[in-house]
């Protein structure tokens, strides 16, 4: 009898064992398959088309951190701006969908809007135009610590971190910053912010790697001058509206699978 049922539970354990994989298959392919937003992707068109209506509905936190000292000269300043306008073209800004801030810096940190502060694309484009350039130091590690305990807390427009809003830095910087980094920097990122960290110019790479998140070749750009950021406009359009930041965070599976696979995979006896 004892027999019997020694392989009785051995029939049984393989049979979940076999259920396990097939539905961890089914939901990677269903993960990969899965609409996050109203997105079609079209390599061969021109930059203008590129940009319509990519992210519709897309739950993002995003938060600009924008490098304004003394080194970025006025000019360079207008193109960051351009750039931002860009992003912007293809968000789907609404207290439902994306939020937007803007943080800019130099010695000090000016915090130019908050995630709540605009309801709607044309009042934060209006507010990006207004931005005067600071023209001081470079406390990179300053900014990102007012972002997190700032820019990304509930009062100032962050959503709550149950409703699994993915929250986002991009941060522009062309200098060596003037304060440590690397320590608040993993605190963003261990607190589940994704950072985003464009370097122009001159930039020291391990200080770019200290910042971004990992792994870094997805998360880490250079460019060699301001006029070449908006080359990267395509690759951003992608990882915001093409669900590359969920997967890579994990938040791409709907609540109920998410707790079907853990539920799954730490079955215990």
């Amino acid at each position: 009898m004892s027999l019997y049922f020694l392989k009785m539970k051995t029939m049984i354990a393989y049979y979940f064992l076999l259920f396990g994989h097939a539905l961890l298959c089914t939901v990677s392919i269903m993960a990969k398959d899965l609409p996050v937003g109203h997105f079609t992707r079209r390599r061969d068109v021109s930059s203008q088309s590129l940009l319509e209506n990519t992210c519709n509905n897309k739950r993002l936190d995003l938060v600009f951190i924008i490098d304004s000292s003394r080194s970025v000269r006025p000019y360079d300043f207008e193109k960051v701006k351009e750039f931002i306008l860009t992003i912007l073209q293809f968000l789907d800004v609404s207290p439902d969908a994306t939020r937007v801030g803007l943080i800019q810096y130099g010695s000090t940190v000016k915090h130019e809007f908050s995630l709540k502060t605009f309801r709607r694309k044309q009042e934060i484009e209006r507010a990006v135009r207004r931005m005067m350039h600071l023209a001081t130091g470079t406390m990179t590690g300053l900014a990102i610590q007012y972002a997190v305990n700032i820019a990304f807390s509930e009062s100032e427009g962050a959503r709550p971190l149950n409703q699994n809003v993915p929250r986002i830095i991009m941060i522009v910087t062309d200098g060596r910053p003037q304060d440590p980094v690397g320590e608040i920097a993993a605190k963003a990122r261990n607190s589940g912010i994704l950072i985003f960290a464009i370097g122009v110019g001159r930039v020291d790479m391990n200080t770019l790697k200290s910042i971004g998140s990992e792994p870094h070749e997805e998360h880490i750009f250079l460019v060699a001058n301001f006029s070449q950021i908006e080359t990267l406009t395509s690759v951003f359009q992608t990882k915001l509206c093409d669900g590359g930041i969920w997967r890579s965070q994990g938040l791409l599976l709907p609540p109920f699978l998410r707790e079907c696979l853990h539920n799954i995979c730490c079955f215990k006896n």
